[in-house]
């Protein structure tokens, strides 16, 4: 039984190697021939990879860079989103999403007012990713018991005022970052965003074809999902406009 584990364990690192491997060359592939500006293989290369269930910021970046490479305005700013999504401070990823929608024809003001408690306070959540804020209150909480335990073979009065003080601090700012974390969670998941993928299309003030006309939109505006009924979606642009379009006009990020 001991034998057919180990067996079993040599397998799986071995394969695990050989997975990594085929992706680091794979990834080397798309970008040799983006390198050779043949977009379309290099298009198909990053695709590929992420069909493999790789999801990393880089990926989506080069993907997103390719896209924009053949004026694909949707897919480009698609990968770019998905890119901050994985890393929210790339400064280059960003600068690229800029380029990328300068590029869209829908320029949407975006008039929608939110107090100003909630939006600096969106902002604050926004300056750290889930994961980011999850470390950073695992590294607050081993500070406050570590300052605990201080507190509690402290020899003298000022020592002991000096570790309750900081006892007392690490508690509240944990307390903080662990609620800013599942904010981020739940805003996270509450928020449903997507990209225009089609070159044009009139949304409808109900979900179905013959419906009023709404609003033009076209490819590459983003978009939040508020409501899916019938493989339509309820979409909410930046300037607070309501419509409703088909799903299969949009990629959810």
């Amino acid at each position: 039984m001991k034998k057919v584990i180990i067996i079993l364990a040599i397998l799986f690192v071995c394969f695990g190697n050989a997975q990594e491997s085929f992706e680091d060359a794979a990834f080397a592939k798309a970008n040799e021939a983006y390198t050779s500006e043949n977009y379309d293989l290099a298009i198909a290369g990053y695709e590929q990879i992420l069909k493999t269930g790789k999801h990393s910021a880089e990926v989506y970046f080069n993907l997103g860079n390719a896209y924009y490479k053949i004026n694909a305005v949707g897919p480009a700013i698609y990968n770019y989103e998905k890119a901050l999504q994985l890393d929210p401070e790339n400064i280059d990823v960003e600068n690229n999403l800029k380029f990328a929608n300068q590029m869209k024809i829908d320029a949407i003001e975006d008039t929608q007012v939110e107090g100003l408690v909630s939006s600096n306070l969106d902002a604050f959540v926004a300056s750290l990713s889930v994961d980011e804020w999850a470390y950073f209150s695992i590294v607050l909480v081993l500070f406050t018991i570590l300052m605990a335990v201080f507190y509690f073979y402290a020899q003298t009065a000022g020592k002991k005022r000096l570790f309750f003080i900081l006892t007392f601090l690490g508690l509240i700012i944990s307390i903080l970052s662990i609620t800013a974390a599942f904010y981020a969670k739940n805003s996270l998941n509450k928020e449903q965003f997507a990209i225009v993928y089609t070159e044009e299309f009139t949304t409808r003030e109900e979900p179905k074809e013959k419906a009023v006309a709404s609003f033009i939109l076209h490819e590459g505006t983003k978009v939040e999902v508020l409501e899916e009924f019938n493989e339509w979606a309820l979409v909410l642009i930046a300037n607070g406009s309501k419509a409703w379009m088909p799903l299969e006009k949009i990629k959810k990020l």
